[in-house]
């Protein structure tokens, strides 16, 4: 067997376990669990993926809990800790404390004190700059029904800095070979993780391109997934990459808060012209950031 696709192979089952990881965090996930998800035997599958992704699988889920816990505290200041805590897996709200302080160090009301004035600048990107409630911030969000999506993607667990351009070159290299790229396609971009909470060489990205809905790939480096239809805050970016972080930072310390809307639990997307890759090179970006959003009650 060709050595390439030796790792592609184990790569597509541990990636497997953790889009089932991802989309479990309120469950209990077992390691027999996850071992059959990958299709490798327990002792197999506990040495295999903390070799490929240098954390143990108790670690990893540990670290994702925390994180989204981290995050859902921080931008869903007045949601209940019993649903934060068990959105994450966990049953009462003194095991749920007990875990989040021996990640973080403080409490989670601490935490929130705490990041209340740096974790929106800090935000997706990493900006280190306060929000600046530019009018022209808020003229670019636009309330959109977006329709439902159904793509090929690609994944990676190698940072954004890093793990991005990589993850789009492979993409768009398969669809064109495959003949599936053309200019009715929509580019997505799934930016998982927030380093302002997760390490920054550990953030999660997915690269996504409309295919037909016929087109299913369920093995190999490329696979098919479908995005639901939702209601979605859209900003129309239009700057540098170093612009990008102020954007975020604007979107969730500022418009968020006064907008009347609520985070869904739908993930965040970013919408690409077919010009990304050229974009890119030049440093100047057009996109659209898409937050799923659901009226505040009330």
């Amino acid at each position: 067997m060709n050595p390439s696709n030796s790792v592609n192979i184990y790569m597509e089952r541990i990636h497997r376990a953790v889009d089932y990881i991802s989309e479990n965090l309120s469950e209990e996930i077992s390691l027999g669990k996850l071992a059959d998800v990958a299709c490798f035997s327990p002792f197999h599958f506990h040495r295999i993926f903390s070799a490929m992704l240098g954390e143990t699988p108790h670690n990893y889920i540990e670290r994702l809990r925390m994180e989204h816990a981290a995050n859902e505290i921080c931008i869903r200041r007045d949601a209940n800790l019993f649903e934060i805590a068990y959105g994450c897996g966990f049953k009462s709200i003194s095991s749920f404390s007990r875990a989040f302080k021996k990640f973080h160090g403080v409490t989670p009301s601490l935490f929130l004190q705490k990041h209340e004035k740096d974790y929106h600048s800090a935000n997706i990107m990493g900006s280190k700059k306060a929000p600046q409630n530019r009018q022209e911030d808020f003229d670019a969000m636009e309330i959109i029904k977006l329709p439902a999506y159904h793509v090929a993607y690609t994944q990676t667990f190698d940072g954004y800095e890093t793990g991005i351009p990589k993850a789009w070159t492979k993409l768009l290299q398969i669809v064109r070979q495959q003949g599936l790229l053309n200019e009715d396609c929509t580019l997505i971009g799934v930016p998982y993780d927030n380093p302002g909470i997760t390490p920054h060489a550990r953030c999660r990205y997915r690269a996504c391109i409309t295919v037909p809905s016929n087109i299913i790939l369920k093995h190999g480096e490329v696979r098919t997934a479908n995005i639901e239809m939702a209601l979605y805050a859209i900003y129309h970016f239009n700057g540098t990459r170093e612009d990008v972080a102020d954007a975020y930072s604007f979107i969730f310390g500022e418009w968020l808060l006064q907008s009347g809307y609520l985070p869904d639990e739908r993930q965040l997307i970013e919408l690409y012209p077919m010009t990304l890759m050229s974009d890119c090179a030049q440093n100047r970006l057009k996109y659209d950031i898409a937050l799923p959003i659901v009226q505040m009650p009330g």
